[in-house]
């Protein structure tokens, strides 16, 4: 009974310390976004990054929406 509790502290404590690991990967994509969206094909043009928002203004102006996704970002 004894190993079987030691197992599941062991176990908890794995997965609170992943939370930190989650927390730097997090900032570390929130770096490499903002460095990506720095890139110089999106500096000179007026993209609109809120989905919602990209909608709203192609209904209004009757254009249709190009979108960019990407996750290299992440790597």
């Amino acid at each position: 009974m004894m190993h079987l509790r030691s197992a599941a502290v062991a176990v908890i404590a794995m997965l609170a310390g992943s939370g930190a690991v989650r927390a730097q990967d997090q900032e570390l994509m929130k770096k490499n976004l903002e460095k990506k969206l720095d890139a110089e094909f999106l500096k000179n043009a007026s993209w609109i990054t809120d989905f919602d928002k990209a909608k709203e203004e192609a209904k209004k102006t009757k254009k249709l929406i190009f979108a960019y996704f990407t996750r290299s970002y992440a790597n």
